[in-house]
């Protein structure tokens, strides 16, 4: 009875790994780009690396902001943060006082020359990722794609970081940005509802064993001494 009270607690603690993990997908409805976490059988079997990001686009939806811009197709933007390069396929970009594409968050958003500078007031994005300034071609936004997306790990602010080598990394194909859209998270919350629902009923059933077995043990405990 022991070994299954161990069992018992295992399940639980798997359980609430995958409570966790709902929760977060679904704290993150409204983030733009968010990738959702999911827990495969065999990891919930071996309790490592316990959740995997699906790279599943999510649904653009239209803003109008000229700087906004929007993937449909794989690939991350580059950015560069004070801790190294960084990706992210959230395009809410704005202008800084020294007039530097950069993110939400401050950060510059790569070209192929560094930091995007934009001097002038009419400024487009076109669907390669060229950005057009009154009338002229500034600089290219870059966009890339991994070879083992597997290595890109979350750091918050939409930011991933590849922990992949260099030359795993290369320009994404047939890119096709899209300005004035913004993709939305790709968390279903009525899928994520219903896996939490059963979640917690899985958790509930494994409490009220651990404590069915406590019990027995219990009264063995205690009515060994009364045989005669």
């Amino acid at each position: 009875m022991i070994s299954g009270i161990y069992r018992l607690i295992d399940g639980s603690l798997v359980q609430k790994l995958r409570l966790d993990t709902i929760s977060n997908n679904l704290a993150n409805i409204n983030t733009n780009a968010f990738k959702k976490d999911i827990i495969s059988f065999k990891q919930v079997l071996t309790m490592k690396n316990s959740s995997t990001i699906d790279f599943t686009p999510g649904p653009i939806h239209y803003t109008g902001n000229k700087l906004d811009v929007a993937l449909d197709a794989p690939g991350f933007f580059k950015i560069q943060t004070s801790r190294g390069t960084r990706y992210t396929r959230d395009g809410s970009f704005t202008l800084n006082a020294d007039q530097v594409l950069v993110t939400q968050s401050g950060n510059p958003v790569l070209g192929q020359n560094g930091p995007i500078k934009i001097s002038g007031i009419n400024v487009s994005i076109e669907i390669d990722g060229q950005v057009v300034v009154e009338n002229e071609p500034v600089d290219k936004i870059v966009v890339v794609d991994f070879k083992q997306p597997q290595f890109l790990k979350k750091e918050g602010f939409s930011y991933y970081r590849y922990r992949g080598e260099e030359k795993d990394i290369f320009p994404a194909e047939n890119v096709r940005v899209q300005k004035g859209y913004l993709e939305s998270s790709n968390v279903n919350p009525t899928e994520e509802m219903i896996k939490m629902v059963e979640t917690l009923r899985v958790f509930e059933a494994a409490q009220k064993a651990i404590q069915c077995i406590d019990e027995m043990n219990s009264k063995m405990v205690n009515d060994v001494g009364l045989l005669q």
